[in-house]
C-alpha cells in the first residue's frame, strides 16, 4: 500500500466511530492547549519583568538613614544633621565622579491634591533635576524643572499619567495649576508613562516637585534621610555598592567595629530574583502541562491497544492477502500519529485563545512565542509516535491463522 492508501484508510479507521477518536483527541487537545497557556503566563510574566526593568533601570541604588543599632534595638537617629542626605548627595558626586553619574536627596509625603476639576490623594516627591535621568523618567509634554527652578524655589512640578488622569480626566494637564498641601504649583511637564511594576504598583501615580521647593513649601517638620544614585555606564552594580558604602561610613564617622547607619538597596537585586521566580514558574508550569500531555498520549496507547483487538480478524485478512508486517505497524502507527496532530492542532487554537482571554478579560500578561507553536505541536506528534508504536508493532506481529480465527 502506498503512503496516500495507508492516510485514507487511517482516517477511515477513525471516522467509524468517531466518539471514541473525539475522546481519544481530547487528552491530547487538553494537554497541548495546557503547554501554550502555561508557556504563555510564563513568557509573559518574564517579559512583564524585563519590560519593568527597561523603564526603570537596573543601574541605580537607594541609600536610606534608619537609625543607629545601640544594644541589638535600632534607634532614630536623632543626632543626624538636618541637611545629611543632600550633603551625601553632593559628597558621591564630587568624591566617586569615576563611579556615580548623579545623584539627588530625595523626600515624599502623601499629600491631598486639588485641582479645577477634582481632587486626590497621592505621593510627591521631592529631588533634584537628576532625578530624571537616575529614574529614566522622560517627558511627554511640556517640560522637567531644572536647577534654576530648584535654585529659585519655584512652585513648579512634573505629574505622572495616572495623577493627570485622575485630576484632569482627558484634559491636557500642562500649564495648569494645582493645590498641593494648599500651596498653588503649576504643572510644567508630563511625565511617560511607565506602566505597572509586577507587584501591582503604579509608577505613574505620582509627582515630581524641586528639591529646595519641596523641603521649604511642602515638607514641613519632615526631614529627608534618603538619596539615590545612578552609576557611570560600565561600573557594576556592588563595585559601585561598596566605594558608595565606604565614603558614607567615612562621612558618618562609623568605626569599624560599628554597624552602618544606612541601608542600601538595587533594584538589579530584585529584578534578578524577579528574573529567577519568573524562570522557576515557567519552567513549573511546562512541566506541569507536558505532564497532561503525556496523560492523553497514555490515553491514545490505550485506545489504539483496543482498535488492534478489535480489528484482529482484519488484520489477520489484510496479512492473509499479502500485507507485510511494516504495512501494518505503519497503518496503525499513522492512525495514532494523525490523531495526536489533530488533536494538537486544535489544542493549539485552544491554547492560544485562552492566552488571549487571559490577557484581554483578566490582564494577566501573556506572550506567545513562535517556537512554543512549533514545540508543542511537535511534541504532540512525537506522543503519537512513542504512545502509537506498541500497539502497531503488536498489530504486525499477529499470527494471520490465528488472527483469522479469532472471535
Amino acid at each position: 500500500m502506498s503512503i496516500f492508501s495507508i492516510v485514507a484508510e487511517a482516517f477511515s479507521s477513525m471516522g467509524k466511530n468517531k466518539v471514541r477518536t473525539s475522546l481519544s483527541m481530547l487528552g491530547i487537545v487538553i494537554g497541548v492547549a495546557s503547554v501554550i497557556t502555561m508557556v504563555a503566563m510564563g513568557q509573559g510574566t518574564k517579559a512583564k519583568v524585563e519590560q519593568e526593568i527597561a523603564a526603570l533601570g537596573d543601574d541605580w541604588m537607594f541609600v536610606g538613614t534608619w537609625g543607629m543599632v545601640r544594644s541589638g534595638v535600632r534607634t532614630q537617629q536623632s543626632e543626624t544633621p538636618p541637611q545629611q542626605s543632600t550633603d551625601d548627595a553632593l559628597a558621591l558626586m564630587r568624591d566617586l565622579p569615576h563611579v556615580i553619574r548623579a545623584a539627588t536627596p530625595t523626600n515624599s509625603v502623601s499629600l491631598q491634591i486639588i485641582s479645577s476639576y477634582s481632587n486626590y490623594q497621592t505621593r510627591v516627591m521631592g529631588a533634584w533635576p537628576s532625578i530624571f535621568d537616575i529614574r529614566r523618567w522622560r517627558i511627554e509634554r511640556g517640560r522637567a524643572y531644572d536647577g534654576h527652578d530648584d535654585a529659585m524655589q519655584a512652585k513648579v512640578c512634573c505629574i505622572g499619567q495616572t495623577t493627570a488622569t485622575e485630576l484632569f480626566g482627558n484634559i491636557d494637564p500642562v500649564g495648569e495649576t494645582i493645590r498641593i498641601n494648599k500651596v498653588p504649583f503649576e504643572i510644567i511637564g508630563l511625565l511617560a508613562a511607565k506602566g505597572r511594576s509586577s507587584e501591582g504598583r503604579d509608577y505613574d501615580d505620582t509627582i515630581l516637585v524641586p528639591w529646595n521647593s519641596f523641603q521649604r513649601r511642602l515638607a514641613g517638620t519632615e526631614r529627608s534621610e534618603t538619596l539615590m544614585c545612578a552609576t557611570v555606564p560600565g561600573v557594576a552594580m556592588e563595585q559601585a555598592k561598596e566605594q558608595v558604602r565606604a565614603l558614607l561610613r567615612q562621612r558618618h564617622r562609623l568605626g569599624e567595629d560599628q554597624p552602618d547607619d544606612f541601608r542600601m538597596f538595587d533594584l538589579a537585586e530584585s529584578s534578578n530574583i524577579k528574573s529567577e521566580a519568573s524562570a522557576a514558574f515557567s519552567n513549573l508550569l511546562l512541566v506541569i502541562a507536558s505532564v497532561s500531555l503525556l496523560v492523553g498520549g497514555v490515553g491514545i496507547m490505550n485506545i489504539m491497544l483496543v482498535s488492534v483487538t478489535e480489528r484482529t480478524r482484519e488484520i489477520g485478512l489484510r496479512m492473509a492477502l499479502g500485507a507485510d508486517e511494516l504495512s501494518v505497524l505503519a497503518q496503525f502507527l499513522i492512525e495514532a500519529v494523525l490523531m495526536c496532530s489533530i488533536g494538537g492542532l486544535i489544542g493549539l487554537g485552544v491554547g492560544v485563545a485562552t492566552a488571549q482571554v487571559l490577557s484581554e478579560k483578566y490582564e494577566f500578561p501573556t506572550l506567545i512565542p513562535g517556537w512554543s507553536l512549533g514545540i508543542a505541536v511537535g511534541f504532540a506528534v512525537a506522543v503519537g509516535i512513542f504512545f502509537g508504536f506498541y500497539p502497531a508493532w503488536r498489530a504486525s506481529k499477529l499470527d494471520p491463522i490465528e488472527a483469522l480465527r479469532y472471535e
